[in-house]
C-alpha cells in the first residue's frame, strides 16, 4: 500500500500538466459575401432556360479556428489512459479547441480526449493535454513523439453564413418568347439550399419592351428572339 502510495507520489512530481482555456482563439469576423453572374453596365446574352441573374449575397462569420497539415506525420505514445496513436494525411483538418498556457492554440486529436499545442510556426509546441487537468498527462508531451519532427501546420479560416443578418438568394431565368410577349421567371431559393426553391413568379413583357424594371433591377434589352435575349444589367 505504502509502495503505491509513494510511486503516485513520484508520478505527481516527475512532471507537470499543460493547462488550457477552451475557446476560440482569435476573435469572429463578419465578411459581406455577395456573388453574382453579372457586371453593372457589361453587355451579356443568354439562352433559353439560362438565368439573366443570379444573385446570392449574405453576411458570413470568419473564423480562424482550423488547422491544416502540411504532410502525413503521426503522433504517437503515452501508455493506458494517456495512450495516443494518430495517423494523419496531407490536408487533414484539426479543429481549434482552445489556447493553452504559452498562448499556442490548441487542436483536438479526432476520436480522443487529448488535445495537441501548435506554436506561432506552424509545428508541434510539444505539449499534449486534455479539456481537465486531472485527466492531462504528466509531463505533457514529453511521453509523445511526432513523425517527422518537423510537420508543420497551416491556419485556415472557416465560413459559416450568418442567415439571421437577412440574405439574397435568387434568380431571373429567361423562358423564352411566346404571343403574350418575353417570358421571364424569377426563382427565390432558400438559404440553406440553391437547389430548394422557395418561391416563384412568372414574368411576362410586352415584346417591344427596351426596359425591364422588377425589384431593384433594372435591366436594358438589347435584343430578343426566341432562343436568346441579349441585355445589359445597369442597376441592381
Amino acid at each position: 500500500m505504502k509502495e503505491n502510495f509513494f510511486l503516485l507520489i513520484l508520478l505527481l512530481t516527475s512532471g507537470c500538466t499543460t493547462s488550457m482555456n477552451m475557446g476560440d482563439t482569435s476573435p469572429s469576423q463578419i465578411q459581406n459575401v455577395d456573388s453574382k453572374n453579372y457586371s453593372i453596365g457589361v453587355k451579356n446574352s443568354v439562352y433559353v432556360g439560362e438565368p439573366l441573374i443570379i444573385r446570392k449575397s449574405y453576411k458570413a462569420i470568419i473564423k480562424k479556428n482550423l488547422f491544416k497539415a502540411d504532410n502525413d506525420f503521426s503522433l504517437q505514445g503515452g501508455i493506458a489512459t494517456t495512450s495516443i496513436n494518430l495517423n494523419s494525411s496531407t490536408g487533414d483538418m484539426f479543429r481549434v479547441a482552445g489556447v493553452n498556457e504559452n498562448n499556442n492554440p490548441v487542436v483536438n486529436i479526432p476520436g480522443s480526449i487529448f488535445m495537441f499545442g501548435i506554436d506561432k510556426n506552424g509545428n508541434w509546441d510539444k505539449s499534449v493535454m486534455s479539456p481537465s487537468f486531472w485527466t492531462s498527462p504528466i509531463g505533457s508531451g514529453s511521453q509523445y513523439n511526432m513523425t517527422p519532427s518537423n510537420t508543420t501546420f497551416q491556419p485556415i479560416e472557416s465560413t459559416v453564413p450568418f442567415s439571421e443578418a437577412g440574405y439574397i438568394n435568387h434568380e431571373i431565368i429567361f423562358t423564352g418568347m411566346s404571343s403574350n410577349g418575353i417570358n421571364l421567371l424569377y426563382r427565390e431559393y432558400t438559404f440553406e439550399n440553391m437547389a430548394k426553391s422557395d418561391f416563384k413568379q412568372e414574368l411576362v413583357y410586352p415584346i417591344e419592351t427596351k426596359e425591364i424594371r422588377f425589384r431593384n433591377y433594372l435591366i436594358e434589352l438589347i435584343s430578343v428572339s426566341s432562343s436568346e435575349i441579349q441585355f445589359i444589367v445597369k442597376n441592381e
